[in-house]
């Protein structure tokens, strides 16, 4: 796992960058790789790397930006490829015929990526499993792919500079560029109002610097006088056969098989074990493969108790597996210093408060000696786990005449503040920017019905909807908080495999809506792996982190109240009345206290002035 950065100019115009302004550029890339750093350039194309080496550390053939022999293919890869062996296999003969007998230099999975785009081209990213964001240049067509994988678990973003354009897998790497405008993204100061989402439908929140979405690659022309990326690939769905008689043994195959497949690393893996059902499968297949298995779990602490019942659950459960288990516990004080932090970090908002959990958690991980780390992240929007939402989401479907659509009811259904809302909220630019956030859900929405299978049921777009968007939400904010601390966040449930398993099944295999009664969720998940599981977390609901925000938040109010960055864009009789009373208005708290931090921090006093120039 590692970081990744790069420039393309005009052709004929060679990167600007010395070598040590390079080098300070790849600098803000350190915590994702520190274990070693490269650069590579050659005309009009320069690529950078930060190492955390997990595949054959100790070999320095193994650093990146990484090349074939013959200089012609370069590549700066962050990611895991769970497929290494078997695409390394099949890729052997021409890579030993191509070297002239010598075949792969390291074991590292970077070169099994790099060989399988230099002998099969851009068409060999549909055979890579794995997380990943890529750059692959090829100097003889004068091609730069940039990739990202079909889940969206790593992040790449890019944006237009004077000569070209950069691109990084972090936006604090990207405007830290000096060909990059630094500006706020108005319609995606709305998004995040209404979703808590910092990126949206391959827009981010600095004006100008796009996400390569899920799924997506993009092709740069480095022979053209303005390069720019022109998309070859569109996110879609990853629909597998279908299946009619769902079968929870097939199911309990599949997800075992991607645990067992996430698990390959030369340096030591746990997994993070809440007591939720998601976790405790991923931490039974390795405690049962495994004896020296640890596991962690984040909690709030308020007044001394332990807030919720996972921490206990999570102990419960760790000695029934057998497992090493630590607690790291966030207590108010810490929580409030810890945010401020990671927002000055990221130089971004956060998404939820347990995103400062995540990063308390990642920490103690790797200050215990592990650097791979196993999460539950995607069970939840790929087998239909959010039953109060879905239920809502039916009751919807059901009515003969709906005051407002499917995709917009999905939106407002989970908002922090409606679109509706949110005029009212705002001031001067800022004010009717909504738009972008509704057409989003609509887009996505009408795409997941269209490239539905026919027999689908009504909920399957709606199912869809969370993965394109909720789900990249989750594994954006677990890749910030992970990899701020150099640890390997990985994800068994949120795999090319799983997913296509997941979204062949018919809805009644995952969720079942009790209209008016209980609701099914996760269905065949629960009985894939009755048994495997204790029962009492077989059958336990749903339930969110819980971390006592809103008594929590108030030395936010500060900020809130005196951010000369808030005050362009929020009517000042918000500001007051959350400055004045954050736990009542908890949820504009966090998000408006998350804005006051990025903006200041980030744009300083005048964001108009930058805007304007």
């Amino acid at each position: 796992m590692c970081g990744i950065l790069g420039e393309v100019t005009a052709r004929g115009e060679a990167v600007r960058l010395t070598d040590e302004q390079a080098e300070r550029w790849l600098g803000e890339l350190d915590h994702r790789g520190p274990d070693g750093r490269g650069l590579w350039r050659s005309e009009n194309v320069l690529l950078g790397h930060t190492r955390l080496a997990v595949r054959d550390p100790r070999n320095d053939a193994a650093a990146q930006p990484i090349t074939t022999p013959c200089g012609r293919y370069a590549l700066a890869y962050n990611g895991e490829l769970y497929n290494d062996a078997e695409l390394r296999a099949s890729l052997e003969p021409e890579v030993l015929q191509a070297t002239g007998g010598a075949g792969f230099r390291t074991s590292c999975d970077a070169e099994t990526v790099l060989w399988a785009l230099t002998l099969g081209g851009r068409g060999a990213i549909a055979s890579l499993r794995g997380m990943f964001a890529l750059a692959f240049v090829d100097l003889e067509t004068r091609t730069v792919l940039l990739s990202r994988d079909p889940l969206g678990v790593k992040p790449l973003v890019w944006a237009r500079t004077p000569t070209g354009l950069a691109f990084a897998s972090e936006p604090r790497a990207l405007v830290a560029h000096p060909g990059v405008r630094l500006a706020p993204d108005l319609e995606m100061f709305s998004a995040y109002l209404a979703t808590s989402r910092r990126t949206l439908a391959g827009r981010t929140l600095f004006e100008g610097v796009e996400a390569v979405e899920a799924g997506q690659t993009l092709l740069v022309d480095l022979c053209k006088r303005r390069p720019r990326p022109v998309q070859l690939y569109t996110p879609g769905l990853l629909l597998g056969a279908p299946a009619a008689d769902p079968d929870p043994s097939a199911c309990r195959s599949v997800v075992t098989g991607s645990v067992l497949a996430h698990l390959v690393s030369d340096v030591p893996v746990c997994a993070m074990l809440s007591g939720g059902l998601d976790s405790t499968i991923i931490a039974s297949v390795v405690a049962g493969r495994r004896d020296d298995l640890e596991t962690w779990c984040a909690s709030g602490v308020d007044r001394g108790r332990e807030v919720g019942p996972d921490p206990a659950e999570a102990r419960a459960l760790a000695e029934e597996l057998g497992t090493r288990h630590h607690d790291v516990h966030l207590q108010g004080a810490e929580f409030m210093r810890a945010w401020r932090e990671h927002v000055a970090h990221l130089g971004q908002p956060l998404s939820t408060p347990n995103e400062v959990a995540i990063a308390r958690l990642a920490a103690a991980i790797r200050g215990s000696g592990a650097r791979v780390a196993l999460s539950g992240e995607g069970a939840d929007e790929l087998f239909g786990g959010y039953d109060a939402v879905l239920s809502a989401l039916a009751a919807h479907g059901r009515l003969p005449d709906p005051p407002i659509g499917a995709a917009r009811f999905h939106l407002e259904a989970a908002a922090w503040v409606s679109p509706a809302a949110q005029d009212g909220l705002l001031r001067g630019d800022a004010v009717g920017r909504s738009e972008f956030v509704i057409d989003a859900y609509e887009r996505a929405y009408t795409l997941s019905q269209t490239q539905m299978r026919g027999e689908g049921d009504a909920l399957d777009a709606h199912l869809q909807l969370q993965r394109r968007f909720n789900l990249n939400s989750l594994l954006e904010r677990l890749d910030a908080a992970t990899m701020r601390h150099g640890v390997e966040g990985r994800t068994p449930f949120a795999d090319v495999e799983v997913a296509r398993y997941a979204e062949s099944l018919p809805m009644d295999a995952k969720f079942v809506d009790g209209a008016g009664g209980a609701a099914g969720s996760k269905i065949i998940l629960r009985r894939a792996f009755s048994g495997a599981v204790p029962e009492r977390i077989e059958k336990r609901p749903k339930a969110s982190f819980p971390l006592p925000f809103e008594t929590w938040c108030a030395p936010v109010k500060d900020e809130i109240g005196g951010s000369g960055f808030l005050a362009e864009w929020v009517a000042p009789e918000v500001l007051r009345a959350v400055a004045g009373d954050p736990a009542t208005h908890w949820r504009l708290t966090w998000l408006l206290g998350n804005l006051a931090l990025w903006g200041d921090a980030v744009f300083g006093a005048s964001s108009v002035e930058r805007r304007a120039a």
